[in-house]
């Protein structure tokens, strides 16, 4: 058991380190430096986070529950299905 958290621990710090750009599903984004998994830089329509996003939100029609910038491609899209008052 000791084991195991201390390569948590390890892997945690390396990330750390290498500062790496790392985007969850959720849309939420830390780091800096180079994008890391899942993350891309370029493309994003929203949840974007210093020009990167998680992959997911390089498709307009995935929803960003998220404030911030969307692009042109996403706010036609998610006007159009908002229920009219």
């Amino acid at each position: 058991m000791k084991f195991l958290i201390a390569v948590v621990l390890a892997f945690c710090l390396l990330q750390v380190i290498t500062a790496q750009i790392f985007c969850y599903k959720s849309g939420e984004c830390h780091g800096d430096g180079a994008p890391y998994g899942d993350t891309r830089c370029g493309n994003c329509h929203s949840c974007m986070y210093k020009g990167c996003c998680h992959f997911k939100f390089t498709d307009p029609e995935n929803t960003c529950y998220l404030p911030g910038w969307r692009s042109d491609a996403y706010k036609h899209l998610h006007h159009e299905k908002r229920p009219v008052a």
